[in-house]
């Protein structure tokens, strides 16, 4: 993210927590704030034309992201663009799945700010990332044994890390075409059986249906103590692969003309 924007010519400043020394690219400028005062973010905002959010939703407290919201508003920030990067939460199937709850709250307070304010929004499906997803096998496990949900020939749109990240710097580019609004993406279109071709190899391989995948990720939600990393990650996988989640996109919604992304080739 933060390289594509420096590329495309923006003065950008990064927010990070107190105390972190976390190496950031020198030509950005760097400050430190307290994620919990809303006077910090203010003052860290204060100038700013756009906010693009990369904050871990649910990992990091709702509260955090509504109110950096807020000081985006307090400052007369043009444009919010939250951390949605991956499923169109605006389905009503993926809406529903708790690991989504904190990213349509976000949405929800952001179309009630835009209404009183002259803070607008953009928010930006991308599918999943597709060059991350097949390094941590997310999308499909290339290390072997690679599990196909509903045996692997379901479409979904898929976009690079990079290809995300020039999405940003779309949506800030063509601020009046993207205002108030969800902006979609693709640089693949692809099939897990097709990846697998594609990667030339012959590995292992069992088949998942994807109605299990929610089974599962509500039973371990329902234990006393029960692990995100075990119940998020399926309950993405089912928004995902699930039949009518919208992973595919409309190719007539995709916004990759007026950006100048282009579909990758096989």
């Amino acid at each position: 993210m933060l390289k594509e924007l420096l590329a495309a010519g923006f003065d950008v400043t990064v927010l990070t927590r107190q105390g972190s020394d976390k190496p950031i690219d020198t030509r950005a400028r760097v400050v430190q704030v307290d994620y919990e005062s809303l006077d910090s973010l203010k003052a860290a905002l204060s100038g700013q034309d756009a906010v693009v959010s990369t904050l871990n939703v649910g990992a990091v407290p709702k509260s955090t992201h509504l109110r950096l919201i807020d000081a985006a508003v307090a400052t007369g920030v043009k444009r919010f663009i939250p951390s949605e990067y991956g499923c169109d939460t605006t389905n009503p199937l993926v809406a529903k799945l708790p690991v989504f709850g904190d990213k349509i709250s976000v949405q929800e307070h952001l179309k009630n700010v835009a209404q009183k304010s002259d803070l607008s929004y953009s928010l930006l499906v991308t599918g999943p990332f597709l060059d991350w997803g097949l390094q941590t096998g997310f999308v499909l496990n290339l290390a072997g044994p690679a599990t196909l949900f509903d045996g692997g020939d379901r479409r979904f749109s898929s976009t690079t890390l990079s290809g995300i990240g020039k999405g940003v710097v779309g949506i800030i580019n063509n601020l009046d075409t993207t205002k108030n609004s969800t902006v979609y993406i693709e640089e693949a279109r692809v099939t897990q059986n097709e990846l697998l071709e594609l990667s030339g190899k012959s590995i292992e391989t069992n088949v998942v249906k994807a109605t299990d995948l929610e089974q599962e990720a509500f039973a371990e939600l329902a234990k006393p103590n029960p692990n995100p990393a075990i119940f998020a990650g399926k309950f993405i996988q089912r928004a995902i692969f699930g039949e009518g989640f919208g992973t595919l996109f409309d190719s007539e919604k995709v916004s990759n003309d007026s950006f100048g992304l282009k579909l990758l080739s096989k």
